[in-house]
């Protein structure tokens, strides 16, 4: 058995790839599938015991990103349709004809984790569930292996090319290679959240659930809650015998395991004082419960890998376009107040109520972007260069999903997973392509990659 050597004792190598892809999130799981089936020996690590990332262990819905800005024209499709469809053929998803209506893609969790089942064991991908992410080992420039704890220890992964789609760049970070984190100013990325499911309440006219919005908002004002917004009525999901609200909101660093936790605590704490008011003082809500709450908190921005070109706040405003385009991206510069401050907070924009009672606003208010200029040109996309999911130091290393290299105000309309799915899904393609040469990911033919993904369904 092959060993990787630490001090003091040896790790057993469990796994050997053509191409290694860590985390499954809408990064990763778009990654693993593309890599597989452009002929690549796949395996793909996730810490859950279901892939999905944030779409599954975060509850977040809709899929976001799917068509232009403030129009029907799609912008990704490949893995994304594919899976839209595969959700909609077993009542999980609306079609993808009616998603291409719609502000995002509604979806129903639990068809998503079996839908990936599916697909990754059709693309015979191999897969390690519950299993972390500890560690790599280098040889020189090059990632050897990736370390792992599972309930059977520490265990190594062997690879020739690495996808690093934790979304926290964890591999990166292990590894040593240069990364950023959150915005210039004090290193803060934007707030945490987390979606919860509210089931067990009558049916609501238009007009009583506009009453019940604006009795929970003002209770907000006075203090009661803590929240950045009273749509707990939302529909996000697939099916409507619920409501599914994000609201939560916790300012911390969802790279520290103390900042988590407190997350979890402050963001369920906030749901169950909801629904206690709502209990005790709204007629037609005294059965309401807690369906669901999300099996983690939201983390919306924490490290970015240094790749030879960040996307910036600018590229999202002009709708940038690049010749290595390898996907297309139309949120906006959405970024939730870093410090965590709740309602009537919501965006870091000029026009924080704040004010200078923030120091980021005190000093920066100048260069600060205004609502309006947060938004991609109507009826347009900005394009994601693939020099952004590159490492200026690790070579046979690839980001893909929300820890691509760019600015606070570029994954603030990057992070979003219809982006990040299309992101994925050229990382794969990238990787194979990279092993079908035998060269590193920053030496392959950018017009050969961008012409599989045109083949494979996707719109670059």
């Amino acid at each position: 058995m092959l060993t990787i050597t630490e001090p003091e004792r040896q790790i057993p190598v469990v796994a050997q790839a053509d191409v290694v892809v860590c985390g499954a999130g809408p990064g990763g799981f778009a990654a693993a599938v593309s890599a597989a089936r452009r002929g690549a020996r796949t395996l793909l690590i996730e810490r859950h015991g279901f892939m999905g990332g944030l779409a599954t262990a975060g509850l977040i819905a809709p899929i976001l990103g799917h068509t232009a800005h403030e129009s029907c024209v799609p912008i990704v499709q490949g893995i994304l349709r594919e899976i839209t469809e595969r959700m909609h053929a077993i009542g999980g998803a609306p079609s993808w004809a009616q998603a291409l209506n719609e502000w995002g893609i509604r979806f129903d969790a639990e068809a998503l984790k079996i839908v990936l089942d599916e697909m990754m064991q059709q693309a015979g991908v191999e897969v390690m569930l519950h299993t972390l992410v500890s560690d790599v080992v280098r040889q020189n420039q090059h990632i050897q292996a990736i370390l792992v704890e599972t309930k059977s220890g520490r265990q190594a992964v062997q690879g020739k090319v690495f996808i690093d789609a934790t979304g926290d760049a964890d591999v990166a970070y292990r590894a040593g290679a240069p990364i950023t984190h959150g915005r210039a100013f004090d290193g803060r990325g934007e707030a945490m959240g987390s979606f919860f499911h509210l089931a067990g309440f009558a049916p609501l006219s238009e007009e009583q659930a506009h009453a019940v919005l604006q009795q929970v908002e003002h209770e907000m004002e006075d203090g009661r809650f803590h929240f950045y917004n009273a749509r707990f009525l939302a529909r996000n999901t697939h099916h409507d015998d619920h409501a599914a609200a994000n609201m939560t909101r916790f300012g911390g660093d969802a790279d520290l395991a103390q900042d988590l936790t407190r997350a979890e605590f402050s963001t369920r704490r906030d749901v169950w004082d909801l629904v206690r008011y709502l209990r005790a003082n709204v007629p037609g809500f005294e059965d309401c419960y807690v369906q669901q709450t999300s099996p983690q908190v939201g983390p919306r921005e924490t490290r970015q890998i240094v790749g030879p070109y960040a996307l910036t706040g600018d590229d999202i405003h002009e709708g940038s376009k690049f010749e290595d385009a390898i996907a297309r991206g139309s949120w906006w510069i959405d970024i939730h107040c870093p410090l965590g401050r709740t309602y009537p907070v919501h965006l870091c924009t000029a026009e924080c109520p704040q004010g200078a009672d923030c120091a980021y606003w005190a000093s920066h208010h100048d260069q600060m972007r205004g609502r309006a200029e947060l938004y991609p040109p109507p009826g347009d996309w900005y394009d994601i260069p693939y020099r952004s999911l590159l490492s200026v130091s690790v070579p046979n290393l690839l980001a893909a999903g929300r820890c691509i290299s760019a600015t606070h105000e570029g994954m603030a309309g990057a992070r979003v997973m219809g982006t990040c799915i299309a992101i994925g899904q050229a990382a794969g393609t990238a990787a194979a392509l990279a092993v079908q040469q035998s060269c590193a990911p920053g030496e392959v033919d950018v017009e050969t990659l961008r012409r599989m993904l045109r083949e494979d369904g996707q719109l670059v």
